[in-house]
């Protein structure tokens, strides 16, 4: 799948999650890619219906919107980089032709967000679950929780990038 081209890389800037202490960074890939790797089990194995309509990705025309803590957050900006430019808060700005072009690095919201009927209740026990779990690996790599909407995250990682690169205030605030 071709990602965006609005999708900046991951940075070497100063202020980036890509530049985590080395130790810090590799634990957080490999602890959080472990629970995420057991979530996607769990969840395979309920299979829950999706329909790939891409709904659930427009926040506004769905109804809801997509909170992470700041490691996932780190966590994705690491895998796939930042929006380069002004994103709306309607919807991802990873979506392309009503498709997911950031799946392997998407936070929980994402990975347990099914609009099947039958899966209802069961999603929330799982961000209960993995919440609890991200908590404690945030905590056991000093990383603050900062559980908030997911694309405040993104915007305040590209503001960092943009301070460090000496550009100054981006036009939009974090």
């Amino acid at each position: 799948m071709t990602v965006p081209t609005s999708i900046h890389p991951p940075a070497e800037t100063p202020g980036s999650p890509s530049l985590l202490e080395a130790g810090t960074r590799e634990r957080l890939l490999s602890g959080l890619g472990a629970l995420y790797g057991e979530l996607d089990a769990a969840i395979a194995s309920a299979n829950p219906l999706c329909r790939t309509s891409g709904d659930c990705c427009r926040f506004a025309t769905y109804g809801h919107r997509l909170y992470a803590t700041r490691v996932e957050a780190q966590y994705f900006a690491l895998r796939h980089g930042w929006p380069a430019r002004d994103f709306a808060q309607e919807s991802c700005p990873y979506q392309k032709d009503r498709l997911c072009t950031a799946r392997e690095g998407r936070p929980l919201g994402c990975r347990v967000f099914f609009c099947d009927p039958a899966w209802k209740g069961r999603g929330e026990e799982l961000t209960e679950l993995y919440l609890r779990r991200i908590g404690a690996l945030s905590e056991s790599l000093g990383i603050e929780r900062d559980y908030r909407p997911f694309l405040e995250h993104l915007r305040g990682f590209r503001q960092e990038a943009l301070q460090a690169e000496g550009h100054g205030e981006a036009t939009w605030p974090s």
